[in-house]
């Protein structure tokens, strides 16, 4: 069956566009664009045409590789992609293609631009949100290990140069004696001995303005915004070889008592944010309970308590970044994790491998964040090649995850929770055993929740189907343990989503 489409206006669908599409010459010369381009652009037609692109839109971003690909190579009309970067921070996709026309003199190339810089500026904060949750995790590893004051500042401080990009960290207690002098525990990226000849103090006079001393006398955290402008000259010439242009301080309190201050220096600005600072402030927490566990003998206990706080805070952090972008996503997050945890408890698995559980659920569908919004809530049937995008989340989950130090193999479970005992999962078709049993608790989980609740673009389902549909596929595509688990917690004990 064929179709005629007559009277077609083409510039009209050309113009309905909603992403800004242009062509150029070999010249680089625009020679026809869209509406949304001028709009993007904010200048008439009539100024946009005959101009090279870069002095338009996107403006000062130079040719982009595509477009000299397009003048230096073998003309093809398959699109290239790649992402352009503007001065002001946003962040386009483009899409281009080249092609000549009919008498195969002229060549050019035809772009599409497409906004992605929520997307990429999300794809940034998870990277941030892994980079500190990686530091703060090595400092919480060395809180069960230290054995002294000093490994532990010294194993603090490395974190916050290896994973936290800081140009410099150290740790000083306030001494009593009559000069109040500043002793150095611990330092990166700079020498300890240096810091000894600085003869710091917390004194109330012009030695002790230094940004540690002053959080030491104060009891409070000290930002400098501009270090070299805010510093004694004592430090001056420290500060300058070291290309510092910010500092934080924050003091270490032991049963109430200041006892010294965790200072970091960075060489760019707008590096300390509500997020790095609540991180910063965090790790000096920690360490000054580690300092006062070690000088008290307080018991281990107290500290494994702490570990599971952070550790809770930087899941809820990771998750956060999903709903920022996705409410829905992040609601049934939380609904599967305790689902799934309500599954494993009924199975009778180990405390230790629940938790496990409970983690990896909260964070099961965190590579949704690598899915277009408008794929995620198509309220119709998706494309084979929508469909093979969502699919990636899995895969992308456990990309972000894997580096993370986790008691348990969440990238893992995260990977697998598509998976189907008969094969027919994804991404990689394990089968049965092959399958980590949390993550098979965690399917059983994911599919009951989504059948059973609204999405943006139908109601659900209901709780009855959802558990007709996982009985009637129980040992094809569930584990049947898990299965039997979830019938009984519904059916004889009333649990509720």
């Amino acid at each position: 069956m064929s179709y005629t489409m007559k009277n077609v206006d083409w510039r009209k669908i050309f113009d309905s566009a909603p992403d800004p599409v242009f062509l150029h010459d070999k010249e680089f010369r625009i020679t026809l664009a869209n509406r949304a381009y001028f709009e993007y652009a904010g200048i008439s037609e009539k100024e946009v045409i005959g101009k090279l692109y870069w002095e338009v839109f996107p403006k000062n971003s130079g040719p982009m590789k595509s477009c000299l690909n397009a003048i230096d190579k073998e003309c093809n009309e398959e699109n290239e992609e790649e992402e352009v970067h503007l001065p002001d921070g946003r962040v386009f996709l483009s899409r281009s293609a080249c092609f000549t026309d009919e008498a195969g003199d002229n060549r050019y190339s035809r772009h599409n631009l497409t906004d992605i810089t929520a997307i990429t500026q999300a794809q940034e904060r998870i990277k941030k949100l892994n980079r500190l949750y990686r530091m703060i995790s090595v400092g919480n590893q060395a809180l069960m290990r230290a054995e002294d004051e000093v490994s532990l500042a010294q194993a603090m401080c490395d974190a916050l140069i290896e994973y936290g990009a800081y140009r410099i960290a150290w740790v000083g207690l306030g001494g009593n004696d009559a000069k109040k002098t500043i002793h150095p525990l611990a330092a990166g990226g700079v020498k300890i001995s240096k810091l000894m000849e600085l003869n710091l103090t917390w004194e109330d006079n012009e030695q002790g303005q230094t940004p540690a001393g002053i959080c030491i006398r104060t009891g409070e955290p000290l930002y400098r915004h501009n270090i070299a402008d805010e510093v004694p000259p004592s430090i001056l010439p420290i500060t300058l070889e070291l290309g510092i242009v910010e500092s934080l301080s924050i003091p270490l309190i032991v049963a109430e008592k200041v006892i010294g201050a965790m200072t970091v220096g960075t060489t760019q600005h707008g590096q300390f944010g509500k997020e790095e600072v609540s991180v910063l402030t965090e790790m000096s927490d920690d360490l000054a309970f580690g300092i006062g566990r070690l000088r008290d003998n307080t018991e281990r206990i107290s500290t494994l308590e702490k570990l599971e706080g952070s550790l809770d805070n930087a899941v809820t952090a990771i998750a956060a970044t999903v709903e920022m972008r996705d409410p829905y996503t992040a609601g049934h997050q939380r609904r599967v994790a305790k689902l799934a945890v309500a599954i494993a408890s009924e199975m009778k698995l180990p405390a230790e491998q629940i938790e496990g559980i409970r983690i990896a659920g909260t964070v099961h569908d965190i590579g949704k964040i690598h899915v277009p919004a408008e794929i995620l809530s198509n309220p119709g049937k998706l494309s084979d090649a929508e469909f093979s995008i969502i699919k990636t989340h899995s895969q992308v989950g456990y990309d972000i995850l894997h580096t993370i130090d986790f008691p348990w193999p969440v990238a893992q479970i995260v990977l697998q929770h598509h998976e189907k005992m008969d094969g027919s999962g994804y991404p990689n078709g394990l089968k049965g055993e092959d399958i980590l049993i949390e993550a098979r608790i965690l399917c059983v989980a994911d599919v009951i929740e989504a059948m059973a609740s609204h999405r943006p673009y139908r109601p659900g389902f209901g709780i009855f189907p959802a558990l007709q549909e996982i009985s009637r596929n129980k040992g094809r595509l569930y584990d049947k343990n898990a299965v039997k688990a979830v019938m009984t917690l519904f059916l004889e004990k009333g649990y509720e989503l």
